[in-house]
């Protein structure tokens, strides 16, 4: 019974069971959902500012002057001190004057600083051709370390020599004058040891130079072809009042024959020069083959550089005689502020800390090409006190010489003249020429008054 009774229970069990299941199956699923809460935070995030629009100024400098000064380590370093100002340094390229006026008729200039401003060429044709602006402002406004000495110190014939109308148009990082150029072992040779002290001298050690040198073709002296270092540099050693008012070269004084004169008596009449005066000087002069030079002041430390220190030596302009002249012509190396330029405070401010009395290892740098000095401190400071330049010293003489020359005139009509006076001067100068000083000098007068006329009835 008991079995039974088991199999019983078992079996409404598993009724029960089976009822219950179906029941299960037919009762709603609930389904729970757990909702995750999202927590938002707000994180704070510090933003950089924008980094500042950097102002770019552009220089064009001519290739020659890039060759020779470092101009575009001074961009790298003003560049660096400036975060907000980038200078570029570019050469110049040909056409580019005529670019620039077109930029600047159309209002859009690309560039901010021109150079170089050659004063004794430049300066009439860049300011009337509206090329460059003043500067005398953007000096003044300048809070450069050097802005308030640059003018004051400044040798005051080379700061007018960049000056129109009263008004400054370059900043020069040098200046060239015309010099006397000789080798002392050669003048020793003939029992000269100091430079000749006028034309009588000149022409008197220069033949006995021939003699010498005849067997090495040794030429006794020689001038250059640029006419402001050739026959315009004899007329400052013969006259003081080498310019005439309307700003012409004195061709028709009596100063300029003499001058002429000399000039054919030394390479026509007594052979002393290379053909013409000048033809293949520089090739002859590094070749050992020139005694002396009639050139630019830094012609000299060429010789330097090429023969030795105590081989070459740059003397002033010789004179017509002791006392005589106007000194010697000279320019400025000028950079100048580019008419409509972008930026025009900040190329200020790049020009002065580059070329300014303060910055020493520029003008040291400068010096060492054989370019001069412009601020009377360097002189001070550098080559009368530095041992290390004291092979420069002759610089000080150049400083003299250039405090009582007369400026070149500022006119549009120095093209005219170069033209004219290449023109004659080649025909004066041939050999077996008869023409005289005074037919050469009216010929190249007329040729200039006739084209100034031109111009004027354009």
């Amino acid at each position: 019974m008991s079995g039974l009774c088991s199999r019983r229970e078992f079996l409404r069990l598993v009724a029960v069971g089976a009822v219950g299941a179906a029941l299960a199956a037919c009762k709603p699923k609930v389904v729970e959902k757990v909702v995750k809460e999202t927590v938002v935070v707000e994180v704070t995030k510090e933003v950089q500012p924008a980094a500042p629009k950097k102002k770019v100024v552009r220089a064009l400098i001519s290739s020659w002057a890039l060759g020779e000064i470092p101009f575009d380590k001074t961009a790298r370093e003003y560049s660096e001190k400036r975060e907000d100002v980038e200078i570029k340094v570019q050469s110049t390229f040909e056409g580019w004057e005529t670019k620039v006026r077109a930029q600047i008729s159309q209002g859009k200039v690309e560039w901010s600083i021109a150079g170089i401003m050659s004063t004794d060429y430049h300066p009439a044709k860049w300011v009337r051709g509206g090329i460059v602006q003043p500067m005398d402002d953007y000096i003044a406004s300048s809070k450069e370390e050097g802005a308030d000495q640059i003018l004051e110190d400044m040798i005051p014939t080379v700061k007018e020599a960049g000056m129109l109308d009263g008004k400054l148009y370059g900043i020069p990082y040098s200046f060239e004058n015309i010099t006397f150029n000789w080798r002392p072992d050669y003048f020793k040779e003939v029992g000269a040891t100091e430079p000749p002290k006028s034309w009588d001298e000149w022409l008197r050690v220069a033949l006995e130079l021939k003699k010498w040198g005849a067997k090495d073709e040794i030429y006794p002296t020689s001038f250059v072809k640029d006419m402001n270092s050739c026959i315009v540099a004899l007329l400052c050693a013969a006259s003081k009042k080498p310019y005439t008012d309307e700003g012409l070269v004195d061709w028709l004084g009596p100063e300029m024959t003499e001058a002429l004169a000399f000039f054919k008596k030394m390479v026509v009449e007594e052979e002393l020069t290379p053909p013409h005066g000048y033809d293949g000087w520089l090739d002859a002069f590094y070749a050992g083959k020139v005694a002396s030079v009639q050139a630019q002041s830094s012609r000299g430390v060429w010789g330097q550089n090429a023969f030795g220190t105590d081989k070459c030596i740059t003397s002033p302009l010789i004179p017509k005689a002791p006392g005589e002249g106007s000194g010697a012509p000279y320019w400025g190396n000028d950079l100048s502020i580019v008419n409509k330029a972008p930026y025009p405070q900040e190329a200020m401010d790049y020009l002065i800390y580059t070329m300014g009395p303060q910055n020493l290892w520029f003008q040291k740098t400068v010096i060492r090409t054989g370019k001069t000095p412009v601020y009377n401190s360097i002189y001070e400071k550098v080559i009368k006190s530095d041992p290390q330049f004291r092979v420069y010293q002759w610089m000080i003489g150049m400083r003299e010489d250039v405090e009582k020359a007369i400026p070149l005139p500022k006119t549009t009509w120095v093209d005219i003249q170069y033209s004219a006076y290449g023109k004659h001067i080649v025909n004066f100068t041939e050999p077996g020429s008869t023409m005289t000083p005074e037919e050469c000098a009216k010929l190249i007068y007329e040729d200039v008054k006739a084209e100034i006329a031109k111009q004027k009835t354009k």
